[in-house]
């Protein structure tokens, strides 16, 4: 049985959690001498107690050794699903109370050998049957369990190391590595920047004048505002900023302008941005708000069209090393011109998305625990290599889109690992769309998603190319390409866009080399219907359908290499068994299915 770890959940929620059909708004800060309560979300419950992290695991112990030294323990930490109000419980996650995430960041350089022991710290020790592995399974990492009941696990790192990340895999019944998962972040070594100023307290910040330094070095736990609850305002002239390996800072990153190609933001080392004790029920506050710092990402920036905080970019940064845990909106605001490794991030529910990844942007030996979409492709000529995700119960792994500005001209993704997908839905597919109130019905839920909007235009003047794709378990669904009207309810959107949904889109895109458990559900590829009565009262305002009416425009999809695993065989994807595995619903939807080399 497994070890419980008790969280006490009292208080009812009332606003809407699932990404749905009405836009929630920013709870209303109470009059002076009145206790606030937590107004919180329907199916939700917020920990009467949150937990205060730094949290040490007592799931696992860890203890490693680099090109056969000394064997040193490292500390694990934890982040509990529903243990801090960044994170409440929902009920539609379906997750065990207990569920948690533990994460190690052990050192190592190029061309090592890395060995790590890990022990269990509740029930009884691992055991054989217990079928220990490491995922990404391709990556054959091996994986031992020893007579003395810990696991040990062995690596080598390349001559270009630049940050690896693994998970640890095993299964006993309602307990293992689905439940109580550990990651290991294994580092390069991270030198701080020299004449910082060195942070160990809140206090080292506040007194210092920060006009004489151009870069922060962080070693200590440092809570924002003293409380952690609040972003810290960057000056302009702090370049740099460096997490220590026992850096532990509490709060959200602002930053007003942007860096210049002369002088990039950089933001590195191994240490940790914890963002749990932000309020989920505020992530949609704005900067006109009471509560403007709930509604930023993690990495945000002052500003933002439409008073909404994440809607400015992050331009010409240097993102490298640093973990952030708990964060109640997205990690980041779409990165531009912007370069990213070794990142780590670790969000539990929905809007608790990953990285937004804009024009010219590289993305590079990355994991991803994502309660909303993991990665972003919301640009061009962007490059996301080395990618390890685990999908929450809600979000693409890979989103193309939520509107009609994602161009995707000249996009690759190159080596992208999906360890683990946590949907329960939906349970089929859905094209025809009967009002404004039932669009998204969860279509957002795959591998690879669309919910792009007319008149899209993405990978027009050069498609973009997804290569060497690795799923582990059947995901609920691997495709939702579509084309469909704006879901104006979604959460943190904002004004409705003007749309005319007579306009034509076009969806251009090569996919090669996938490897993937057959889908749960069927596939889908083209272009919702709109039943006939559909009127359109927030986007384009009028715009009715008096019989049903698919949206135009055309697909053209080429996949080079696909194997889908069914009955425990590998099949390649051909055009002669497609119709079993992918929907298609429009006119001009066209799938090439190869093999061989690429066309």
């Amino acid at each position: 049985m497994r070890s419980r770890h008790t969280i006490y959940f009292t208080i009812p929620l009332l606003l809407a959690v699932f990404a749905g059909p009405s836009l929630a708004q920013c709870p209303v800060k109470p009059p002076p001498g009145v206790t606030e309560t937590y107004p919180g979300m329907a199916g939700s419950q917020f920990p009467a107690g949150p937990l205060d992290y730094p949290m040490t695991s007592n799931r696992y112990a860890v203890e490693y050794s680099v090109g056969g030294g000394a064997w040193t323990p490292a500390r694990v930490y934890i982040s509990y699903y529903g243990g801090t109000t960044s994170t409440p419980y929902v009920s539609d996650s379906k997750y065990p109370p207990d569920t948690s995430m533990s994460f190690v960041s052990i050192p190592a350089g190029a061309d090592a050998i890395v060995q790590i022991r890990v022990t269990k710290l509740f029930g009884s020790p691992f055991q054989p049957s217990d079928h220990v592995s490491v995922r990404p399974s391709v990556k054959l990492i091996p994986a031992e369990a020893l007579p003395d009941g810990t696991v040990l696990i062995s690596t080598t790192t390349g001559h270009g190391f630049a940050g690896e990340q693994f998970i640890l895999w095993w299964d006993r019944g309602t307990e293992g590595g689905a439940f109580e998962g550990l990651a290991f972040f294994l580092n390069p070594p991270y030198q701080p920047p020299a004449g910082a100023l060195k942070v160990f307290t809140w206090s080292d910040l506040t007194s210092a004048d920060l006009t004489n330094y151009d870069a922060l070095d962080f070693e200590g736990q440092v809570a924002v505002g003293g409380t952690g609850a609040e972003s810290f305002p960057v000056p302009d002239n702090i370049n740099t900023i460096f997490l220590g390996e026992h850096a532990w800072l509490q709060g959200k990153l602002q930053f007003g302008s942007d860096g210049t190609a002369a002088q990039k933001k950089r933001i590195y080392g191994p240490g940790v941005l914890d963002v749990s004790r932000f309020r989920y029920d505020r992530r949609v506050c704005n900067n006109g708000s009471a509560y403007p710092d709930d509604g930023m990402n993690a990495l945000g920036k002052s500003g933002g069209g439409s008073g909404l905080l994440d809607n400015a970019p992050l331009s010409e940064f240097l993102i490298d090393g640093i973990v952030i845990i708990d964060h109640n909106h997205a990690a980041t605001n779409t990165l531009v011109n912007t370069t990213v490794n070794n990142m780590k991030t670790i969000g539990w529910n929905a809007v608790n998305g990953g990285l937004r990844i804009g024009n010219n942007t590289i993305v590079s030996n990355e994991f991803v625990r994502s309660g909303d979409d993991s990665l972003m492709v919301w640009g061009s000529n962007l490059t996301i290599a080395n990618a390890t995700v685990w999908q929450d119960y809600n979000g693409g792994v890979v989103n193309l889109g939520w509107s009609n500005n994602s161009k995707g001209d000249n996009c690759l993704i190159d080596g992208l690992y999906v360890v683990k997908t946590d949907w329960h839905t939906p349970t089929s597919p859905n094209w025809d769309i009967p009002d404004e109130a039932h669009v998204l019905e969860s279509q957002n839920n795959a591998v690879f998603a669309s919910l792009m909007t007319p008149p899209t235009q993405f990978g027009v003047t050069q498609p973009s190319l997804f290569r060497n794709i690795f799923i582990e378990d059947p995901p609920q669904v691997l495709f939702s390409l579509r084309i469909e009207p704006p879901d104006c309810g979604l959460i943190g959107l904002g004004s409705c866009p003007s749309v005319d949904l007579t306009q034509k889109s076009t969806l251009n895109l090569n996919i090669e080399n996938l490897f993937s458990p057959a889908a749960v559900v069927a596939n889908s590829i083209g272009f919702v219907t709109l039943l006939g009565g559909y009127t359109n009262t927030t986007v384009l305002p009028n715009q009715t359908f008096t019989s049903d009416h698919t949206l135009a425009g055309s697909m053209n999809i080429n996949m080079t290499n696909v194997f889908l695993k069914t009955d425990g065989i590998w099949i390649p994807l051909l055009n002669f068994d497609a119709s079993q595995f992918v929907g298609i619903n429009g006119s001009n939807v066209n799938i090439a299915y190869r093999l061989g080399l690429p066309q």
